[in-house]
């Protein structure tokens, strides 16, 4: 009985060890395609639990990233208004321009939501705008301006400066080297010629801002050759008056995706980036139309080279950062390469992101790590990726701007389309600049390159870890429900953000949370052993004490008796009572063997289980 005893007390010690092993095997690394596997399992798992109940944003995003699905069909599909937009939304034209894209994802019928986007367009008039006329060869030059049917005519001084009266319409900018076009008349058409070869433009900037900014199309003709200039600035709202401006950008995207021309709203999202930034539009600019300039504001406003969160933003840095890649998908930039592994390293324990936020899962999945997926109808073949196709996934105007033609027969996993010819990149030493380290950030502007981000000014060390980094801490501008805020100051870049630290909910607090527990799996084991087996513990305790002697015939292992002391017999067993008793020697002086009483029912372990059982209730 007592080998059987301690086997069973093996058994549990080996088994809370067992217990604390996978606890700590749990948040060991995995590699990128474990984690990445577990991140669509656990999307799938938290939209489809019982509990769950899908708002439209989740369901957009969870049909970008997992394809169709009837839980989510059935949520967007339930909102829909006429078919053609979601009503019930805070932001109408950026719901339903996300859903645009979510249904051309799953190669649903979009034309009715396209003509209601469309028959939200306005005009922009929070630009000013100008005509420029620019003589080749720096001559003075005669020119007729006409419009609404009625030339104006307008000197042209070897300076560039203009003279004359150009209307009402038109009147000299500040430094008289353009023409300013009067906001009621945005929507004329703006006729040239001049007696000398001439080019003529357009150009905007933000009302009150001193940044300008060049339409890309120009206008050239020999001498008394025409031609025509029209303002082409347009953006969504729902309102008969002023811009939605992230609205624009989701609607720019998704139209873009369908096939259709976004000229018309560039001019007004340039402008108004700078006053936006709270948007990253960055992210929208340079998907949009492949700009350097874009490019760099994108990657250089990357935190800790880990992951973005624009000033004063309306989401968390986990939506803003899967805004930020999916504008890098597939460049292999370093941000795009760290910001991955980032992100694949701070999953929750079922394989989630934010506290197993379905939205924010979704979206940077689709982002970072986008998949072909099924349409409702078995979905694409591998075999139709643009990019295993040797095709390019880009925007419909960069396509354009390259000569190129949409191939409709290959899936694009983003919101670009396959173009039939790819941009033509240089290499960074091409360009003059450096690729910098993970260590290192640029201290001057970044552009894209075939080597990935390309530094045009030095790559200088990244300042050391601020106290809240060394802490452990990461500084944000808020904590998110899975961390609390620390009293540990944020430094650089991040000075006034608060420091934040995982409550547990993310794997580094796994382990500590394992060995807890194993500890006290272990004591509820060794207090469950000594109670049950009490009474034979006790029995090998007072064996031990009272051991055979070992030492020869005659001798004692007992000190001799004290003077006037008789000796006693040796002690042979417990005593039944607790108070003392009267000891008899027999005349042989041999002592006298008790009955061992039977042991009645432990009472001390029918009160232990019986707590336990309380506890359970």
């Amino acid at each position: 009985m007592l080998k059987k005893s301690i086997l069973v007390f093996l058994v549990l010690l080996l088994s809370s060890l067992a217990i604390a092993q996978n606890a700590t095997n749990s948040t060991s690394p995995q590699s990128n395609a474990n984690v990445i596997d577990k991140a669509y399992q656990c999307l799938k798992n938290q939209i489809e639990k019982e509990s769950t109940i899908v708002s439209l944003q989740e369901a957009i995003f969870g049909t970008l990233a997992l394809g169709s699905n009837s839980k989510l069909n059935a949520v967007m599909d339930g909102k829909i208004k006429n078919e053609n937009h979601w009503e019930e939304s805070v932001n109408q034209i950026k719901d339903t321009s996300q859903a645009l894209l979510a249904y051309n994802r799953i190669s649903k019928n979009t034309e009715k939501i396209e003509t209601w986007l469309l028959s939200n367009k306005r005009t922009a008039t929070d630009l000013t705008w100008y005509l420029e006329i620019d003589i080749d060869n720096h001559e003075s030059s005669s020119c007729k301006v006409t419009y609404n049917n009625e030339p104006k005519t307008v000197n042209i001084r070897e300076d560039m400066t203009l003279s004359g009266n150009a209307g009402s319409c038109l009147t000299p900018s500040t430094g008289g080297f353009w023409l300013r076009i009067s906001n009621t008349c945005i929507d004329n058409n703006f006729t040239v010629s001049c007696d000398k070869d001439f080019t003529t433009s357009t150009l905007y900037q933000r009302t009150g801002s001193s940044t300008v900014f060049v339409s890309p199309v120009a206008h050239s003709t020999s001498a008394l050759g025409t031609t025509t200039e029209s303002v082409n600035s347009k953006c969504f709202s729902t309102t008969t008056t002023g811009c939605d401006y992230e609205g624009t950008l989701w609607a720019t995207i998704a139209l873009d995706k369908s096939g259709k021309d976004i000229s018309d709203y560039l001019p007004y999202l340039l402008a108004l980036s700078e006053s936006n930034q709270r948007f990253l539009p960055s992210s929208f600019l340079f998907i949009l139309t492949d700009g350097q300039d874009q490019y760099s504001q994108l990657v250089q406003s990357q935190k800790e080279n880990k992951y973005w969160q624009a000033p004063n933003t309306l989401y968390s840095r986990y939506y803003d950062s899967a805004l930020a890649l999916l504008a890098l998908q597939g460049s292999n930039s370093a941000e795009e390469t760290s910001s991955k592994t980032y992100f694949e390293s701070i999953t929750t324990a079922e394989g989630c992101w934010n506290n197993n936020n379905i939205r924010d899962t979704a979206f940077l999945l689709y982002a970072g790590w986008p998949r072909l997926i099924s349409t409702g109808g078995g979905g694409p073949s591998p075999s139709q990726s643009c990019a295993s196709a040797g095709y390019s996934c880009i925007s419909l105007t960069v396509c354009n701007g390259l000569g190129g033609n949409k191939i409709s027969d290959y899936v694009c996993p983003n919101t670009g389309i396959c173009c039939s010819k790819s941009p033509i990149e240089q290499s960074c030493a091409e360009q003059s600049g450096n690729v910098c380290s993970s260590v290192e950030s640029c201290s001057g502007s970044s552009v894209s390159s075939s080597d990935g981000s390309c530094c045009l000014g030095t790559c200088d060390p990244i300042p050391q870890a601020d106290q809240c980094t060394q802490a452990g801490g990461k500084c944000y501008s808020t904590c998110d429900s899975s961390e609390i805020q620390t009293t540990d100051t944020c430094s650089g870049d991040d000075v006034g953000k608060v420091c934040c630290k995982s409550t547990g909910s993310e794997p580094e607090s796994d382990t500590n949370w394992g060995l807890w527990i194993t500890l006290l799996i272990i004591l509820i084991a060794l207090v469950v052993v000594g109670i049950i087996f009490k009474d034979k513990l006790k029995m090998m305790l007072f064996k031990l004490r009272n051991k055979p002697s070992t030492k020869g015939p005659g001798q004692s292992t007992s000190p001799p008796p004290g003077p006037g002391r008789p000796p006693f017999p040796p002690f042979r067993g417990p005593v039944p009572y607790p108070r003392a008793q009267p000891r008899i020697i027999n005349p042989s002086n041999q002592p006298v063997r008790r009955p061992m009483p039977t042991p009645s029912k432990d009472n001390e372990m029918e009160e232990t289980m019986r707590k336990l059982r309380e506890m359970g209730k």
